[in-house]
């Protein structure tokens, strides 16, 4: 990134510039510990707001065509997207057996000071690891799972979080490695699936919303063919329960194949349908739930499946449900909800116990 004089002197990606300046970097040329790297850099430079699926897919597949003529991939890209990107990538590799890391910075490679260096530093570090076999992402002191990730201040360095899982690993004087959270290698074969169908709809509830108008919103979605809505809601997954006309229509819509997916609002935590009488309501509708997603993921996530054409649709909403790439914690590894009963903590234990 750079001023861009012609974009009111905004900052703006230069292209070959990051090429140019690993070609000087110390650390690559005159360090032999340090992997070979090899740059390959995209044109026309986008800013990471401009990305989408498409732009996803591409990298993917450039991933999958030098799947094995290097030990690991480093992506780097503009924080804004970067946990939605991540997230995404790690649902269309499977059996993925080599680290693909991404990373950027809060402040620009050209300031004296920033920290975009040692970001890109550690990110290939780790991309040469032998240990890690997954997505991540790397940023200021830490590696976290992507489709855990999400992005969390736009003026610290610190900009990303996984709320529900422990880092994979930290940095300071040492690298302090959670070895037991690494994905364990794949048993199959390295393949590549990039299709997305990104027909879904994001609705975040505020008290006192309006149904009448989300009522029609989503009916009007339907009409363009919609695939997917995603409900994000307060605490465990709760809805008001007097909006009766609303559970009426996401009943007609996962009727109608439309799959609906509830997070929660909150930073950490899950969402835990039944606990309470509006989440009942939302279960005999057909809803389904996130668990404990962040939004990044469950976006990612339902775009994929949906994108999935060997899927039929009761398949996707089971799936949803099922941890893929360590995107969600096992109902069994979940503690009891707050203030459950005895009898609530004997139905919830039976429950996890279920294999999808």
């Amino acid at each position: 990134m750079s001023n861009d004089p012609a974009q009111g002197n905004s900052l703006a990606p230069v292209q070959g510039a990051l090429t140019s300046y690993l070609e000087t970097m110390r650390e690559l040329t005159e360090d032999p510990e340090m992997p070979e790297v090899v740059a390959h850099e995209y044109s026309p430079l986008i800013d990471s707001s401009d990305m989408g699926p498409g732009d996803w897919a591409l990298i993917a597949e450039d991933i999958a065509t030098n799947y094995y003529h290097f030990d690991g991939f480093v992506v780097l890209t503009g924080t804004d997207t970067m946990a939605f990107a991540s997230s995404a990538l790690s649902f269309m590799f499977q059996n993925l057996g080599k680290p693909v890391i991404f990373t950027g910075s809060q402040i620009p490679l050209r300031e004296p000071y920033n920290d975009a260096r040692k970001n890109l530093i550690m990110a290939l570090i780790f991309a040469s690891s032998d240990t890690v076999s997954e997505v991540a992402i790397f940023f200021h002191d830490r590696l976290i799972r992507a489709c855990r990730a999400t992005k969390v201040n736009t003026s610290k360095l610190l900009a990303f979080d996984s709320p529900n899982l422990d880092p994979l690993a930290e940095i300071g004087i040492n690298i302090e490695e959670n070895e037991h959270l690494f994905l364990p290698p794949p048993r199959g074969a390295f393949r590549v699936r990039t299709e997305m169908d990104t027909r879904l709809v994001t609705l975040r509830l505020v008290p006192g919303f309006d149904d009448a108008m989300l009522i029609h919103l989503i009916k009007a979605a339907r009409e363009t063919h919609l695939k997917g809505l995603i409900l994000q809601l307060y605490g465990t997954g709760n809805l008001p329960s007097l909006k009766d006309d609303f559970i009426s229509c996401l009943t007609e819509a996962t009727e109608a194949g439309v799959c609906v997916v509830v997070t929660t609002q909150c930073h950490t935590g899950s969402v835990i349908m039944g606990h309470y009488a509006t989440g009942q309501a939302l279960k005999k509708a057909g809803v389904v739930s996130a668990g404990n997603m962040t939004l990044e993921a469950t976006a990612a996530k339902l775009a994929y499946l949906l994108g999935r054409s060997d899927l039929t649709f009761d398949e996707v909403r089971d799936l949803m449900g099922v941890n893929l790439r360590g995107e969600l914690t096992p109902e069994d590894q979940m503690a009891p909800p707050p203030l459950a009963t005895a009898y609530q903590k004997a139905i919830f234990k039976k429950n996890r116990s279920r294999v999808f």
